[in-house]
């Protein structure tokens, strides 16, 4: 079974979501399943989407009861997911024709937990982002080189893994520091499949506002001491800042 379950939280993407629509249609390779998952948009977003799944019966559409934020949109597509393979995919960003081709090669021979590169397009800048070659859980508690854009994993090794629905920033970096804590060690697919588009004033654009919340995610979801937590709080204020010095 190779089928790939990417899944898609969505809300107010009536702007961006044809071009990540058709990231996914020109996919060359063709067994998978895309679940979008609408947050109770209000632009118009839901009918659009709509009218895009009717042209392939692959799309799967669902809808959150009321806004609920991107964590519960996730895991909501998580639980409709039917494929062995998981990747995510948010509603303005798009992958290249070969990111599950890729990606599935790569899998089988290296996984079940890997990531590649994405190039970072923003107002002024487009650059190259390269995944380390090996991500262990103490590596990434010094700061998040896994993005969801371009990470996946084989459900049949790992299991049943959901994201935190009682944090709204950074749930992703919890989703996967969770599944490094049990020994997994995700591999660096040095490969560039994919665009991460940072949009003025999104959630994306404003990492270091994230400070305050950083420390919660050390002491409270990974346990670790009042005080190391800070420790690592500067750790990941200096990795991101490293990250994204060429981001403008």
């Amino acid at each position: 079974m190779t089928l790939v379950s990417i899944i898609t939280p969505a809300f107010n993407c009536k702007k961006t979501i044809k071009e990540t629509y058709e990231s996914v249609l020109s996919q060359t390779f063709s067994d998978w399943e895309w679940i979008v998952v609408d947050d109770n948009s209000f632009d118009g977003s839901f009918k659009l989407i709509e009218e895009l799944s009717k042209k392939d019966n692959r799309i799967i559409i669902l809808r959150t009861d009321k806004n609920s934020g991107t964590s519960v949109a996730r895991n909501l597509g998580l639980k409709h997911a039917s494929g062995r393979y998981i990747t995510f995919l948010d509603s303005d960003d798009e992958l290249d024709p070969n990111y599950l081709e890729c990606q599935l090669e790569f899998i089988k021979e290296h996984g079940p937990l890997i990531s590649a590169g994405y190039r970072r397009k923003a107002k002024r800048t487009c650059t190259d982002f390269f995944v380390p070659d090996e991500v262990d859980y103490k590596k990434a508690l010094k700061g998040n080189p896994l993005s969801c854009l371009t990470t996946m994993y084989d459900r049949s090794v790992i299991g049943e893994v959901f994201f935190p629905e009682d944090i709204d920033r950074p749930e992703d970096y919890v989703f996967w520091l969770n599944i490094l804590r049990k020994g997994y060690v995700a591999k660096g697919n040095p490969k560039v499949l994919a665009t991460y588009n940072i949009l003025p004033g999104s959630k994306s654009s404003n990492k270091f506002k994230l400070i305050g919340k950083m420390h919660r995610v050390y002491h409270k979801t990974q346990g670790i001491n009042w005080f190391k937590s800070w420790f690592y709080v500067v750790r990941w204020a200096f990795y991101g800042k490293k990250k994204y010095k060429n981001v403008k």
